[in-house]
Parts: C-alpha cells; sequence; structure tokens
C-alpha cells in the first residue's frame, strides 16, 4: 500500500505540472509515454481450476468498440489542486465462445480495465495492455452486480487464443501475450487452458 502511495504521489507532481485533460486514443499507442501506477493487492492464481472457480464468467470475446474512458480527479490539500484520483477504460466485447455463465454466443459485455490516456501518457494500474479493437481474447471475468465486468485478478484473467495475430503495441514487446511484462504472464494456467478449451 506504501508503494501504491508512493506511486501515487510522483504521478501527482508529474500532473501537478502539466494541465489537466485526455487525449485521443491511438491505434498502437506509439506517442504515448507509459506510467505504470502501481497496483493494488489482488488474488494470484497458480492454477486452472481455482481460476476458474472464482470467476463467474468465462468466454472468448472480441473487441468490437472504441474504448470510453473515464478519468477522475480528487481535490489534494497538499498541492491545492485536483489530481488524478482513478482512471478506467471501458471496452465492449462481443462473445464469440462461453464455457461459463449466464453469456451466450452473441452477446455483448462491457469489459472495464484500469488505464486512461491522459495527456501524452498512457496511465495504468494494470498489467494487462489496452485493448485493441479486432483483437480476441480468452476471458475470465467477474461482474458481481456491476454493469460491467473485470478481468479475474488482472493479468490472471485474459489470455490470447490460439494462431490470432494481435495488434502492434508500441509500449510492449508482448502484446501477443496481452501483458507489459512477461512475468506477469501465467504460462503454466495458460498451458492448462490450452489442454481444456477448444480455442481455436
Amino acid at each position: 500500500m506504501r508503494n501504491k502511495f508512493i506511486v501515487f504521489l510522483i504521478l501527482s507532481i508529474l500532473i501537478l505540472f502539466t494541465s489537466c485533460g485526455t487525449a485521443e486514443n491511438t491505434e498502437e499507442f506509439s506517442d504515448l509515454r507509459l506510467v505504470k501506477w502501481g497496483e493494488g493487492n489482488r488474488l494470484e492464481f497458480f492454477d486452472l481450476e481455482s481460476l476458474e472457480r472464482c470467476s463467474e464468467i468465462v468466454v472468448v470475446g472480441t473487441f468490437i468498440d472504441d474504448a470510453t474512458q473515464n478519468v477522475k480527479y480528487k481535490y489534494d490539500d497538499f498541492f491545492g489542486k485536483e489530481i488524478l484520483f482513478t482512471v478506467k477504460s471501458l471496452n465492449t466485447i462481443e462473445v464469440t465462445k462461453a464455457f461459463k455463465g449466464d453469456v451466450d454466443v452473441g452477446d455483448t459485455l462491457q469489459v472495464a480495465q484500469e488505464y486512461a490516456i491522459v495527456e501524452d501518457r498512457l496511465v495504468t494500474d494494470s498489467s494487462l495492455t489496452p485493448m485493441m479493437k479486432g483483437d480476441t481474447w480468452l476471458f475470465f471475468l467477474n461482474k458481481g452486480n456491476r454493469d460491467f465486468c473485470f478481468c479475474t485478478s488482472d493479468s490472471d484473467g485474459r489470455y490470447p487464443v490460439k494462431d490470432f495475430t494481435y495488434t502492434r503495441i508500441a509500449l510492449t514487446e508482448n502484446e501477443d501475450l496481452g501483458v507489459y511484462d512477461k512475468e506477469d504472464f501465467k504460462e503454466e494456467i495458460y498451458n492448462e487452458i490450452l489442454e481444456k478449451y477448444d480455442l481455436s
């Protein structure tokens, strides 16, 4: 929690010296600088069975629309101004295969990820790369009583499908895994997924 506060403080100082606002999304994010905000506490999964058990919905889905972002600021007494407080982007996916949950092929779901574009920075509180329109993933999702879903435990909840060419993202060399850093990809779970699910 302390590390998250320190990262938040550094980010706040950066934003203090720039004007507030948002920038347009670019397809490859090539003109943006990545700012990793730090990650909160979350469950970590080491096998497919526990990941499935903690997920309400398991589907293959394709990102079909432009992301919409939600950037919130909060007044901070220390800085004497509004500072960045939360970032989220909503992505619409169309279900192409349904493995678990009250969802059918052809349904659309809103999937939230903790990132947004602020000025010339992609600010993220997630290990997952942004979803790109047309890309297809296997999702392990939770919804609860919300109108949108979250990937179960962030990067533990989204995996590539077989033989799919993912959109090149300038901020990572692991766009085919969907993470910024390869060590955040659960390869053991993915091998179990490939044995159990038809991802072709």
